[in-house]
């Protein structure tokens, strides 16, 4: 049983990319499962998919004989960390501004990085989202616990007569 990141390159693409651009279209495809792969890892790094493992051809399997497969969600958590790092990328090796003069002839371009900083900014907020989740859910069962031994009684701290049955 295992899970192939290559099926989920146009997930990739539909992340990164506006619908119709071509922008993405000159990476390979096994660029594309590298960006997946790493997605992997760095979303393992964060504790998220650490029952399974991935090789170098973006194949993911679990780690326990007859692990179940990667769920879709989990798919779609490596997606966000592989368009993370893309468009992080993306905004270092992008130019914002050129400018060229020959004679009394000048030509200036300006291409504003805001738009991919703030899709940036918006898939780091997600993923930050998803941390606080992560880490909030392992005490959730807890903080339950807790509130429903205070809703009992206040006598219930220290074993008084409504839990000894008086």
């Amino acid at each position: 049983m295992s899970v192939s990141l290559a099926d989920f390159v146009p997930s990739l693409l539909r992340e990164i990319q506006p619908p119709g651009a071509e922008t993405y279209n000159d990476v390979s495809e096994d660029e594309m499962i590298g960006y997946l792969v790493d997605g992997f890892w760095e979303a393992s790094l964060d504790g998220f998919v650490n029952e399974w493992t991935c090789d170098e051809d973006g194949l993911v399997v679990p780690l326990a004989l007859g692990g179940e497969d990667l769920p879709r969600a989990q798919v779609t958590l490596i997606i966000l960390y592989a368009g993370i790092r893309m468009l992080r990328n993306k905004i270092l090796n992008m130019n914002t501004s050129f400018s060229a003069k020959a004679g009394p002839v000048e030509f200036e371009q300006q291409s504003g990085a805001s738009v991919l900083q703030e899709m940036l900014r918006q898939l780091k907020s997600t993923k930050d989202r998803l941390l606080s989740q992560a880490e909030f859910t392992g005490s959730l069962d807890l903080a339950i616990d807790a509130l429903s031994v205070r809703s009992y009684s206040g006598l219930s701290y220290w074993g008084g007569p409504e839990l000894m049955g008086y």
